[in-house]
């Protein structure tokens, strides 16, 4: 059975959780998804023991609709682990996330994980970033200062 473009196409992976301030990383994966040519999706990995907001992510699927992008709710408690299985079972060339705060190893876990990906964090200005080196990137934003070295 022949599988139809958008199964086929890269994508251009947004990942979002439920704060309306993510409508920025869906915008910029706009931008990036239309310049490469590829398909854009949103992913957000919604733990069923966490309390989240549906307003949040209503307003965020909105926000993905008028951008031409398909939004993806995976449950899971591990979100690495559900992020790591996506991109595995998807043709993602392009990652975009907001920028991880210190000691979030879920962001640094996925990038360590994937060299044929191009990596970019948003920042709250909406500015696009390139994550150049994964690893050194992953040291420096999420991995906590240890103090006295």
């Amino acid at each position: 059975m022949a599988k139809t473009e958008c199964e086929t196409a890269a994508k251009t992976v947004v990942c979002v959780t439920d704060q309306r301030r993510c409508d920025r990383i869906i915008r910029a994966g706009k931008m990036l998804s239309d310049l490469s040519g590829s398909q854009l999706t949103v992913i957000s990995v919604v733990d069923p023991g966490r309390r989240s907001d549906p307003d949040s992510m209503e307003y965020l699927f909105s926000i993905s609709r008028e951008n031409g992008a398909e939004m993806v709710l995976l449950y899971s408690e591990d979100v690495a682990k559900s992020i790591i299985k996506y991109i595995k079972s998807n043709k993602v060339a392009t990652m975009l996330t907001g920028i991880p705060c210190r000691g979030d190893s879920v962001t640094a876990d996925i990038w360590n994980k994937f060299t044929h990906i191009d990596f970019f964090v948003v920042e709250m200005d909406g500015s696009l970033r390139p994550v150049s080196n994964p690893v050194r990137a992953a040291r420096e934003l999420c991995i906590p200062a240890i103090e006295g070295i």
